[in-house]
């Protein structure tokens, strides 16, 4: 105690005669120092401390033994079978290998650089905060290094991790590409490491100039690439497989429409018996028109955003459809109305997805015998930069005779597209939901229940989670499928581990958020990449007649939420009718009509499809007074999105209140009336799982240095007495 004492007077004696006092070198009339500029130079301080250490780091391990680094001369090919291959930037000049085991995840980089090669993870595009690992072989005697950094969380800048946790396995060099293998644990549990999941992640890349052998100089190129590295291995190379490609045949995309749908119909294969889909892989095939003709470039980005292919309900009379089969097809709007009963999806593709390969136990009927004859391929074209493209996009359907064990089918969920579907801007997580009711299933699903296999999630560019929840009763289940880091750019499928058991009454509920903080006025639900959407395609057995299941804000309810209750010229009830049909303009007034037809812009018209964004652009509201005489579009961009309290009640409104929900057969029939209810009461799922994870750090620690930069030896007792100053000058 008389020792704490004396440390702790002595303490203040020091301080007192090395630190001024702050109040004697204030005058009167003098203010404190710039706290911002006191800021500016801590952080300047940490970032060339956190250098300096990085430094040390790197020149340490240089000089360690040479059993921790490679000797490429010895250098053989690995015996892995690399599971999966992804080129992360367009030219193929860094291309990723990896394999995974249960806990750990193996790597392999080939790199066009004779300097170092930068690795890294990260939820967002930009390697503040990432996981880093940066692999060289060095020039002077062929060694291969690895090194664990982590991105700074200010600054663009790589500092070693305190615990080295990539393990090297290979590497070596030529005279253009630098290749390095490494391994590390799938969840290091480290703080300075990224866990690796099932969710996407963003795949961070950098090369060094000619010669950066473990120097870390700015990097000469870089990106970044959204990717799931832990996604289950596809194709059966085992079985008889054909292939049928559903295709279209030289449409030219117009240079006048950013956004476009297009629509044909196919004739099933001629196949003797029932046969299998097994799986699907895009076919992006689309050419830049330049001086008139199509040109093909290696780098251009195709316009093609996503397709679905759909079964068409058997129709009799099979005359017409055979002509439809032969034609180019129809601009989405504009199809004839036969074709609204082409609506069960069989696969479904969109930007960044390779495809999917059913799981061995799952085929979807294919063949006339099945009672499907014809198929509908609906594809999206996304054209913002107002390019004019010959496109021959499709999808290259896989099938075999091997029948397997269940008919399978895909089931579509989530928000119904429509300019109903809102998301106000200047918000950082913004929620939307649509259910699928327990009256649906009920009156759609055996009693034994479906299994479901797989989901794809999809929605547009401000989507930043989606997730696919189970309801039993009033209790929910383990999630079905979640994305937490959700990528408009990379959309793959999402096995479902060891499959979901979904009973007759259980419920579904697609709920997605969003990012809106970069946006200044509302976004409208529709089929544009500039609008959103909400949906989750699930691949299930044994097949139902089910093939839709959505929900929506019902429109009274939708407009009362946003304080409007009467429209000049038009009830709520045709409002809602209207909406029913997907804005289509034949169930409004003549007069109206021709208004929307007359002053609908070019913007508009480029869009294509908006599912009821130019009605929401003519309609003029007449109740409450306030707002009288503007249109509902001028009345949503004026709202002040920047209150909190107006935007959460808003949320809270349209995500807990009432729902119409929409039930739709394999024929476009309604297997269970439209309904309009309240928000499903449950008990929300709450996860336990960093409760419950135990991490111990037993990775190799590189050696502790008790020299600071300046060389001086520190002991316990000047530390304690340093310790003791800082809290003194806290105090004061």
């Amino acid at each position: 105690m008389r020792l704490q004492i004396v440390i702790t007077l002595a303490a203040i004696i020091i301080c007192d005669a090395k630190l001024p006092s702050m109040k004697s070198h204030l005058q009167s009339n003098e203010l404190p120092p710039n706290p911002t500029q006191n800021s500016q130079a801590l952080r300047l301080l940490e970032v060339q401390a956190k250098s300096a250490k990085t430094s040390r780091i790197v020149n340490e391990y240089k000089a360690r033994h040479r059993r921790d680094t490679f000797d490429s001369k010895t250098y053989n090919e690995y015996s892995l079978i690399w599971a999966y291959s992804e080129r992360l930037d367009e030219n193929g000049d860094v291309v990723l290998r990896w394999v995974k085991s249960d806990s750990s995840i193996t790597f392999r980089v080939e790199a066009r650089t004779r300097g170092y090669v930068g690795i890294g993870f990260n939820s967002a595009r930009n390697m503040r905060g990432a996981d880093l690992v940066v692999a060289w072989v060095d020039d002077r005697n062929n060694h291969a290094h690895v090194l664990d950094c982590h991105g700074h969380e200010f600054e663009d800048q790589a500092v070693a991790d305190d615990v080295q946790n990539y393990e090297l396995v290979s590497g070596y060099q030529n005279e253009t590409h630098t290749t390095v293998e490494f391994r590390r644990l799938l969840d290091t549990c480290d703080v300075q490491d990224f866990i690796i999941s099932e969710d996407t992640i963003q795949v961070l890349w950098a090369l060094g100039p000619d010669g950066s052998d473990g120097d870390l100089p700015k990097h000469v190129k870089s990106g970044s690439r959204p990717l799931r590295l832990l996604l289950p291995v596809a194709k059966p190379e085992t079985i008889p497989l054909r292939h049928w490609d559903v295709r279209l045949n030289n449409l030219t995309i117009p240079h006048v429409m950013a956004t476009l749908f297009w629509c044909k119909i196919f004739k099933v294969p001629d196949l003797p018996r029932k046969h299998h889909i097994i799986g699907y892989q895009p076919l992006i095939d689309s050419r830049p028109i330049r001086d008139g003709v199509p040109k093909f470039e290696k780098n251009s980005l195709s316009p093609v955003h996503h397709m679905v292919l759909y079964e068409c309900a058997e129709d009799p009379d099979k005359h017409m459809w055979n002509e439809w089969a032969l034609g180019d097809g129809f601009y989405g709007p504009n199809r004839p109305s036969e074709w609204a009963t082409c609506v069960t999806p069989i696969a479904a593709w969109a930007m960044g997805s390779k495809g999917e390969f059913l799981p061995e136990n799952v085929g979807i009927p294919l063949g006339e015998s099945t009672g499907v004859s014809y198929y509908m391929l609906e594809v999206h074209y996304d054209n913002q930069a107002l390019h004019e493209v010959l496109d021959n996009s499709g999808i290259r359907v896989h099938y075999t005779p091997a029948l397997r064990a269940h008919d399978a089918a895909l089931l579509g969920a989530g928000v119904g597209v429509s300019a109903l579907h809102v998301i106000p801007p200047k918000q950082k997580q913004y929620r939307t939901v649509g259910i699928c009711s327990p009256e649906c299933t009920n009156s759609t699903m055996p009693e034994e229940g479906i299994n479901i296999v797989s989901v794809l999630l999809h929605a547009h560019g401000t989507a930043r989670k989606i997730t696919l929840k189970h309801i039993r009763g009033t209790e929910e289940l383990p999630r079905i499928s979640e994305e937490n880091s959700y990528d408009a750019r990379y959309q793959q499928s999402r096995v479902v581990p060891g499959g979901r058991r979904f009973f007759k009454g259980d419920t579904l509920i697609t709920e997605c958020t969003y990012d809106s903080s970069g946006r200044d006025k509302p976004i409208l639900g529709g089929y544009s990449a500039s609008q959103e959407m909400c949906l989750s395609f699930v691949l299930y057995y044994p097949r139902t007649e089910l093939a839709g299941c959505y929900s929506m804000t019902p429109v009274k309810e939708f407009f009362e939420t946003f304080g409007v209750r009467e429209f000049y010229g038009l009830p709520m009830m045709q409002v809602e009718n209207i909406f029913l049909s997907s804005g289509n303009l034949e169930s409004m007034p003549p007069q109206l009509e021709y208004d929307m037809r007359q002053h609908s812009s070019e913007e508009t018209a480029m869009q294509g499809d908006d599912q009821g964004v130019g009605l929401m652009k003519e309609l003029i509201i007449r109740e409450p007074p306030e707002f009288r005489n503007k249109t509902f579009m001028a009345h949503l961009n004026e709202m002040p999105w920047s209150e909190p309290l107006l935007t959460e009640q808003i949320e809270k409104t349209l995500y807990k209140g009432m729902h119409m929900t929409f039930c739709k057969k394999r024929d476009d029939n309604w297997a269970a009336p439209i309904q309009i209810q309240n928000y499903p009461n449950y008990t929300e799922l709450i996860s336990n799982e960093t409760a419950e994870k135990s991490c111990n750090y037993k990775s190799v620690r590189l050696p502790n240095i008790n020299k600071s930069a300046s060389g001086l030896h520190t002991n316990p007792l000047m530390s304690a007495i340093l310790a003791v100053c800082a809290m003194t000058l806290v105090v004061r």
